[in-house]
């Protein structure tokens, strides 16, 4: 089922089955941020983990703004294998100029990155209210 909502060529999912899975989401301790007058909706872990890599939330950005890894590739200038290794997290001495280049294209394109803070964890978000944001 997750499949077909992730597809391009998706019909408009039914709300029994979305609210499903955001139900299952936050059973693995996803939050779904809802927009303010000041920021959009986003995601974030609801709890903190010191060893959770920070990488792992360009992927989740570049999701939000729908962007397949060759378009932030394109944009970014950074290969997409690179981006591929970055998002998962898994370097030892993650190439930091490469990771500049991904944060300062999601930033252009209104996301924000979330940091782990005292009682919740990570993510993502626009930067913008809904009414806001340029959808271009």
């Amino acid at each position: 089922m997750l499949k077909l909502l992730e597809s391009p060529d998706r019909k408009q999912p039914d709300k029994e089955n979305l609210k499903k899975i955001k139900l299952a989401l936050e059973g693995f301790g996803v939050t779904f941020l809802a927009a303010t007058d000041h920021a959009g909706e986003g995601v974030r872990f609801s709890t903190p983990d010191k060893d959770r890599s920070t990488e792992i939330f360009l992927r989740h950005g570049r999701a939000l703004l729908d962007l397949s890894i060759d378009e932030m590739a394109s944009l970014s200038g950074v290969g997409r294998i690179s981006i591929g290794r970055i998002e998962r997290g898994k370097l030892t001495n993650p190439p930091e100029p490469a990771i500049l280049k991904i944060r300062e294209v999601l930033f252009e394109k209104g996301i924000s990155i979330l940091p782990d803070e005292a009682t919740v964890g990570g993510g993502v978000r626009f930067r913008e209210p809904p009414f806001g944001r340029k959808t271009t």
